[in-house]
């Protein structure tokens, strides 16, 4: 455990980060030029901390069916502006 980190924790780029999260690289872009999910550029390439993306998912749990909806009309909200 090197400065208090945890060895799981570290930098993913967006190929890794799409493949640990199963998403496209093309949504987490989305997200990240929106400004929801935290990210770095360094020479040109995007890293995202994996406990941060693990932090922020965290905020789409799904707990009950009324969420969904909410959840639906978020995404549909973002979706149109």
């Amino acid at each position: 455990m090197k400065g208090g980190r945890r060895q799981t924790d570290g930098y993913l780029d967006l190929r890794k980060l799409a493949e640990y999260a199963s998403l496209s690289v093309s949504s987490l872009r989305g997200y990240i030029n929106r400004g929801s999910l935290p990210a770095f550029k360094l020479d040109g390439k995007i890293l995202v901390r994996k406990d941060e993306f693990d932090a922020w998912v965290e905020n789409f749990r799904i707990t009950t069916r009324q969420d969904i909806n909410g959840i639906v009309d978020e995404v549909m909200d973002a979706l149109k502006g």
